[in-house]
């Protein structure tokens, strides 16, 4: 059954009035259905539209595409020094290589790099015998090496790697710890180097295929948080709504899901959602994403549930909305990334709210919900073309409410690229 259809059968359901934006028809809906509790209009920022359910088909990346990031991989660890990278399953930089994941288990499933060797011969993938025909067919452009059952898969990487298997072995920074000591002993040769530096610089900076990919989720993304907001009622709990969150993007193709927080507990900027049940003119905060092909999308929208919101609530949104205006318009090539928080951070300070924002005004976005670079003090490195980003100042009042606004922000060559649809001010 569709959602609308189980919203329609529900006895009654609470209007929603969102910040800015223009009324709509829930609450005669409401009185239609015999509710009696919903007192306002269901309101919706005028930026947004409705939400959609289908989109143009995104075909997948090409294999040329995983050859060219293994090719630059080979380039950064030469340039380093290294001898060889090797990324076992289960982790992003195993996935970003190989173009598929076969997930972590006590089997060694892993890509070889040798540094030396022919420029075109293929990535090499160590995996079970029995899994090699999956591996094979998920794989992209590289050949599969098994090991039977009663091998050791840790010998086959050093025969593998063949004389690379000696000097500095640049490992992917998420690798299980079981993994690396398995590989330390199989290498005695070997000193096994964290790759995060590595990696990194792989994969900081997006790719025009990427940023497509980003957007995708990015808008999936936010039509499953506004079809979930279209959806709430008075009595609702937190865990439910974000239940809806997590259909709403299963019925547009991708997994996804939202930290959903009502009332007072918005206050806690990771608050875990519980049983706590909405009631009429309490602040609702929804932070949600998905990944599509791979890539991640982090969006946070906080309203107003009930009547028309109050001043204090006005005033402080409309806070947060100039720090993220005022962050992201800071955002340039060469700009660093401490200084995009600091923009931020001083709008909410200026409003005398400094000490209730919290946490750092974002962190990189790609194969990971959080990757590099993160947008906080401390953090000077500079900002390039294809850096993404969440911008997502917050101001959080314990036990009264939360607000935090987040979009996805990509750094072009002119300045920001605001990969999401950011909400208007309050009027």
């Amino acid at each position: 059954m569709l959602r609308r259809d189980v919203l329609r059968s529900l006895a009654s359901f609470a209007s929603f009035a969102a910040l800015p934006g223009a009324a709509g028809c829930a609450a005669s809906a409401a009185g239609r259905a015999g509710a009696g509790a919903a007192r306002g209009a269901t309101t919706t920022p005028a930026t947004d539209r409705a939400p959609r359910l289908e989109y143009a088909p995104i075909g997948p990346l090409p294999d040329a595409v995983f050859v060219e990031r293994r090719r630059r991989a080979v380039e950064l660890a030469r340039a380093a020094g290294a001898s060889a990278v090797v990324a076992s399953s289960g982790a992003s930089g195993f996935d970003y290589l190989a173009g598929a994941d076969f997930g972590r288990s006590e089997r060694l499933i892993a890509l070889l790099l040798p540094v030396a060797g022919a420029a075109d011969e293929p990535a090499a993938i160590v995996a079970p015998a029995f899994e090699e025909e999956r591996v094979r067919r998920k794989a992209r452009a590289a050949r599969v090496v098994p090991w039977e059952e009663d091998a050791d898969p840790y010998d086959l990487v050093r025969r593998t790697l063949g004389p690379s298997a000696r000097g500095d072995v640049v490992v992917e920074p998420r690798a299980d710890f079981g993994v690396v000591s398995a590989l330390g002993r199989a290498m005695p040769e070997a000193r096994l180097v964290d790759g995060s530096k590595l990696f990194e610089e792989l994969r900081v900076a997006k790719t025009a295929d990427e940023l497509v990919r980003m957007r995708r989720a990015i808008a999936i993304t936010e039509d499953a948080i506004a079809a979930a907001f279209d959806a709430l009622r008075v009595g609702m709990t937190e865990r439910e709504a974000g239940q809806l969150v997590r259909h709403e993007h299963q019925r547009r193709g991708i997994e996804g899901g939202a930290l959903v927080q009502f009332g007072p507990d918005a206050a806690l900027p990771h608050g875990t959602p519980g049983d706590r049940r909405l009631a009429m003119d309490e602040v609702v905060l929804i932070d949600g994403g998905g990944t599509f092909q791979g890539y991640w999308s982090d969006i946070s929208r906080t309203r107003w549930f009930g009547g028309a919101p109050p001043t204090k609530f006005r005033a402080l949104y409309n806070l947060v909305h100039d720090a993220q205006t005022a962050a992201i318009a800071r955002v340039r090539p060469g700009v660093a990334a401490e200084a995009i928080d600091r923009a931020g951070r001083a709008v909410i300070a200026a409003g005398g709210y400094g000490p209730r924002f919290t946490h750092r005004l974002g962190h990189g976005i790609g194969m990971d919900g959080h990757e590099a670079t993160y947008i906080v003090e401390g953090n000077a490195r500079p900002l390039a073309p294809g850096f993404v980003f969440s911008v997502e100042p917050g101001i959080y009042l314990p036990g009264e409410m939360g607000i935090r606004l987040e979009d996805d922000v990509a750094c072009a060559a002119e300045g920001p690229d605001v990969l999401s649809r950011r909400a208007p001010r309050v009027g």
